[in-house]
């Protein structure tokens, strides 16, 4: 599959080369090989993976559990990462970044596709996302250095803007998502009750 030039078998390759090499020089190799189309079509399927490991297991729970667990499983991987690169992006500029937008979308992208594929398929699966924590967590934590060399590279900051750029983009990350968690609970509440699957 071509994305704007660049097959997800490219793309694949990157992201291993990241993954197993990480570093600055690494990812500037890499960052402008694509841009926010690729980097979005590149997320949406490791959010399609997650979103078929959740319905096939969901089905466990009921077909309506099913689908709301795959909707949600591809819907809020990539929302959570639109939000991301845009805050890091409008951040690290604040910082004397000078990277572009399609950088930072790209760069992100590599790293946050697989491990998003990964972790989100084996989360789906009840024992087995019980089993798979602490390499999750394992995961999760990578993640936060690689979104450190990430934000250096597509951003062209030194270390102390970068981490102000990660750290107070997690932050805010973290606010919008109790946010738009609060809406979708009084939402799915709301519906709950409208169908009498819910009673107060």
């Amino acid at each position: 599959m071509m994305i704007q030039g660049v097959s997800i078998g490219e793309m694949l390759n990157q992201s291993i080369q990241v993954l197993t090499k990480p570093s600055v020089e690494t990812f500037e190799r890499f960052e402008r090989h694509g841009g926010q189309r690729e980097a979005t079509i590149y997320i949406m399927v490791a959010a399609a993976i997650s979103a078929v490991a959740a319905l096939v297991f969901g089905l466990l729970g009921g077909p309506m559990a099913a689908l709301l667990g795959a909707v949600l499983g591809f819907i809020l991987p990539i929302v959570s990462f639109y939000i991301f690169v845009f805050l890091v992006y409008f951040i690290g500029k604040q910082q004397g970044g000078t990277g572009s937008q399609d950088e930072v979308f790209y760069t992100m992208s590599l790293f946050v596709a697989p491990i998003q594929a990964v972790t989100g398929a084996v989360s789906a699966i009840p024992i087995l996302g019980c089993l798979a924590f602490p390499v999750t967590l394992a995961l999760g934590i990578y993640q936060i250095y690689l979104g450190y060399l990430g934000v250096r590279s597509s951003m062209n900051l030194q270390q102390n803007p970068a981490i102000i750029t990660l750290v107070l983009a997690f932050i805010a990350q973290l606010i919008i998502g109790v946010i738009i968690g609060t809406i979708f609970g009084f939402i799915f509440a709301a519906l709950g009750v409208a169908s009498g699957s819910l009673e107060f």
